[in-house]
């Protein structure tokens, strides 16, 4: 995550930050300093924090959350969340997709959903309201995580809103999610 702040071009000659968290600060620190160095009087400091915890433990699945902040000048810090699942008994990370069985269902009950927390009417249009959308399309976030009361899906700042929205964060209940989520599955 560390490494999420620096150009590619720049990993790809230090391959070696991709697996050493102690490699990865010091070329962040580094980048820094140089930046220092060649603007001197450039104000503010680089600062990057990452914290994580559980959301949810299932017999199966181990449901984990990341917040990364970063700000390395500019108007405002970036902020993200991403959500993670691990199998238990293998300990590899899961893609959370293996468990919809129907993704168009689960799409239009998002959307649905999404209108509702945002107090966007059903046909209202979506871009003229001010959202970012693919092809004119509403979409699924990168982000949903299985918790106990639900689905949580997150749309992190930028991803389907100006960041002035702030991310956008709610939950759909099993009850509404059973043609097209395994919920026997998750626990």
């Amino acid at each position: 995550r560390v490494n999420s702040d620096t150009d590619s071009a720049t990993i790809v000659l230090h391959p070696e930050v991709k697996t050493n968290v102690k490699v990865a600060f010091d070329l962040f620190d580094s980048e820094y300093k140089n930046l220092i160095k060649e603007y001197p009087d450039a104000p503010g400091c680089w600062e990057i924090n990452i914290t994580g915890d559980s959301v949810m433990t299932t017999s199966k699945y181990f449901f984990y959350k990341l917040r990364h902040y970063a700000f390395m000048g500019g108007a405002h810090p970036n902020s993200f969340t991403s959500y993670h699942a691990f199998d238990l008994a293998t300990g590899e990370e899961i893609d959370q997709r293996i468990f919809v069985t129907d993704s168009l269902r689960l799409l239009n009950i998002v959307e649905k959903r999404f209108r509702e927390k945002q107090k966007i009417t059903a046909h209202a249009n979506l871009e003229k309201e001010g959202y970012f959308l693919v092809e004119g399309k509403f979409f699924l976030p990168q982000n949903y995580v299985f918790v106990k009361e639900g689905m949580r899906v997150y749309y992190n700042a930028y991803e389907i809103a100006p960041y002035s929205y702030g991310a956008i964060e709610f939950t759909i209940p099993y009850d509404e999610l059973k043609d097209c989520v395994k919920v026997d599955q998750i626990f």
